[in-house]
C-alpha cells in the first residue's frame, strides 16, 4: 500500500477556489462555548484516545472552539465527541462536502438508466452543442474533467436570482472550455451542468431529487440544499454529523442504507469510486495524480492495483467527510468556520491516521 506524502501540502489549498469565488455564505447562529462532550464508548474494544488527545490539542486553536467529531466502523458508532455546543443534530453548510452527495445523486439515476456516465451534455441540453460544447460526458462533468474553468466570471452557479436552467444556459453561452476535457480543474461548473441533466430526465427539481433519491431513502432528515431556485450541487448543501455518517456508511455498506434501504446498487457505488481518466491536472486543490478523483470525491489513498482505501471530499468551511473501505471506517469531521477553514486540514489529517492505526 501507498500513501501520499503530499496530501497534506496540497490540502491547505483546499478552500482556494471554493473561498475566493465559490460557496454562497449564510449567517449561522454561533452556539456559545460549551465544556467538550465526553466521548462515547466504542462497541468494539477499539483505542480511540488518541483521536480525544488530538482534538483536546487541535479544536481550541484550529476550529475556533466548535466541533463534532463522529466515527463509525463497519456502521456502528464507534466514537463521537463534540466542542462548542456542536453536537450531532447540528446543521451548517458543509461546502465541497456537497459534492459528494451530488455524486451519489448522478449514480442514483445512472441506477435507473435515465442516462450513462457515457452519454453527452448535447444529448440532454443541446444548447450547448448549438455552442460547441455538446461532446462533454457527464463523468467528465462529476470527475472535473470537462475542460470548464471551475468557476464562471459572473458566478452563474451561484446566483439566486436564476434558476438553475437560466444560470445553465448562461455557462453554455458564456463560458468557455479553457482546456480540452480530460484536464482536471477543481470547481462547481462542471456539476452544476450535470445537475441541470438531472433536472431535465427527471423533470424534478435539483433539490427535489437529492431528497427523493438519496437524503430520505437514507433517513437524512436535516440534510437539504437550502431554498433557492439554483442550488449549487458541488457546493451548497446542508447537514448535520448524524446525517451525513449515514450517507458515509451507506456507501461502505455497498449502497444499503442502515435502515435497510437499497440507495444505491452496489454497481454504482463501484462505479463512483472508479479512478476517472485525467490526462492533466489544470487546477487542484488536493491530489495531483493520474487516479485521484472518482464520481464526486477524492480517491486519496489506494494500494497496489489502483485498488481503493480511502477517499474523502472535504470542504472549504472546515468539514471533513472520510471512508476506509478494507476497514470498514467512516467518519466525518463538522465544523463551520467561514474563514481560515484550512486550519482544520492537520488535524483531520492525524485523526485519520490515529483511526487508522487503532482499527485491526
Amino acid at each position: 500500500m501507498k500513501y501520499f506524502p503530499n496530501l497534506f501540502v496540497c490540502l491547505l489549498s483546499i478552500s482556494m477556489v471554493s473561498c475566493t469565488k465559490s460557496d454562497p455564505k449564510e449567517t449561522n447562529p454561533v452556539n456559545p462555548p460549551t465544556q467538550p462532550t465526553q466521548p462515547t464508548q466504542p462497541t468494539q474494544t477499539i483505542d480511540l484516545s488518541a483521536v480525544t488527545q488530538i482534538l483536546n490539542d487541535s479544536v481550541p486553536v484550529r476550529y475556533n472552539g466548535k466541533c463534532y467529531t463522529i466515527i463509525h466502523v463497519n456502521g456502528k458508532e464507534v466514537y463521537t465527541k463534540g466542542y462548542g455546543g456542536f453536537d450531532g443534530e447540528t446543521q451548517q453548510l458543509v461546502a465541497s462536502c456537497s459534492k459528494w452527495l451530488a455524486g451519489a445523486v448522478v449514480m442514483s439515476l445512472v441506477d435507473e438508466g435515465k442516462f450513462k456516465l457515457s452519454d453527452t451534455i448535447g444529448t440532454f441540453l443541446p444548447i450547448f452543442t448549438t455552442y460547441g460544447k455538446g461532446a462533454v460526458t457527464i463523468a467528465e462533468l462529476m470527475s472535473l474533467t470537462s475542460g470548464f474553468p471551475g468557476t464562471s466570471d459572473k458566478n452563474y452557479e451561484l446566483n439566486p436570482l436564476l434558476t438553475m436552467a437560466q444560470s445553465v444556459d448562461s455557462i453554455a453561452k458564456n463560458v468557455k472550455q479553457i482546456n480540452p476535457p480530460g484536464t482536471f480543474y477543481y470547481g462547481r461548473v462542471s456539476m452544476h451542468i450535470a445537475g441541470r441533466i438531472c433536472e431535465v430526465v427527471t423533470g424534478k427539481s435539483w433539490s427535489d431529487l437529492a431528497n427523493q433519491k438519496i437524503f430520505g431513502p437514507c433517513g437524512m432528515t436535516k440534510t437539504d440544499y437550502g431554498i433557492s431556485g439554483n442550488p449549487t450541487p458541488a457546493s451548497s448543501a446542508r447537514t448535520t454529523p448524524n446525517d451525513y455518517i449515514k450517507f458515509l456508511d451507506m456507501l461502505s455498506n455497498k449502497g444499503v442504507a442502515a435502515n435497510g434501504n437499497r440507495v444505491l446498487s452496489e454497481a454504482a457505488v463501484i462505479a463512483m469510486n472508479q479512478a476517472q481518466p485525467i490526462t492533466k491536472t489544470a487546477y487542484s486543490t488536493y491530489l495531483d495524480l493520474p487516479n485521484m478523483y472518482g464520481i464526486g470525491h477524492w480517491r486519496d489513498i489506494v494500494a497496489t492495483g489502483d485498488v481503493l482505501v480511502e477517499s474523502s471530499s472535504p470542504g472549504t468551511y472546515g468539514s471533513f467527510p472520510w471512508i476506509n473501505d478494507p476497514k470498514k471506517i467512516t467518519g466525518f469531521i463538522f465544523t463551520y468556520m467561514e474563514t481560515d477553514g484550512p486550519r482544520t486540514i492537520a488535524t483531520c489529517q492525524k485523526i485519520r491516521a490515529a483511526v487508522r492505526n487503532a482499527v485491526r
